[in-house]
C-alpha cells in the first residue's frame, strides 16, 4: 500500500511545532563555544522551522524515507540511511533540511562557520528546517525515534 501525500501533514507539523525551534523567529546569537557536540538549550537553537508556504515546495521534491538538504530551493543531497553519517560537501552547504520519513528523527550535527561550537539540533518526522546564518550542517544521524533519542 502506498503512502499518502504527505505536503498536508508536513505543513500541519510545521505549524503545531513548539519548543526547541520557534516557527517564524529569527536569527539569534548562539551560545558560547563548547568543546564536545551536546543538545542545545531552547535560547542556542541553530535551525528554524519552515513557514507553511515554503513547506510545500520543498516537501514534493523530498521523496520517502529520505533527509533532504538544499541550498534555498537548490536540492544538495539526500540521506535514508539509519546511523552517523558526515555530510559530503553539498549536505554541507545547505541552509533548508527537509526530513520526509514518517516516525524517525534525525540528529542534525552543526558547527558554527568560524569552527567554534558544535551541537545537535533533531529534525523531527515530516517537518522542514531552515539553518540559522552562522551556522553550518556536517553530519547527520537518522534513529528509530521521533524525538532523536
Amino acid at each position: 500500500m502506498h503512502a499518502p501525500k504527505r505536503t498536508v501533514a508536513l505543513a500541519t507539523a510545521a505549524l503545531t511545532l513548539g519548543g526547541l525551534f520557534a516557527a517564524g523567529a529569527g536569527p539569534a546569537a548562539a551560545a558560547p563555544a563548547k568543546a564536545s557536540v551536546s543538545k542545545p538549550a531552547a535560547a542556542t537553537s541553530a535551525v528554524n522551522t519552515v513557514g507553511a508556504a515554503d513547506l510545500s515546495a520543498q516537501a514534493r521534491r523530498c521523496d520517502w524515507p529520505r533527509v533532504c538538504f538544499y541550498r534555498g530551493n537548490t536540492y544538495k543531497a539526500a540521506y535514508k540511511d539509519w546511523g552517523y553519517q558526515l555530510l559530503g560537501p553539498r549536505g554541507r552547504s545547505s541552509n533548508v533540511i527537509v526530513n520526509s520519513r514518517y516516525d524517525d528523527g534525525a540528529r542534525i550535527y552543526l558547527m558554527r562557520h568560524n569552527g567554534t561550537g558544535r551541537h545537535w539540533e533533531c529534525a523531527k518526522p515530516r517537518r522542514v528546517y531552515s539553518v540559522r546564518p552562522g551556522w553550518k550542517p556536517y553530519a547527520i544521524n537518522i534513529r528509530n525515534s521521533p524525538s532523536c533519542r
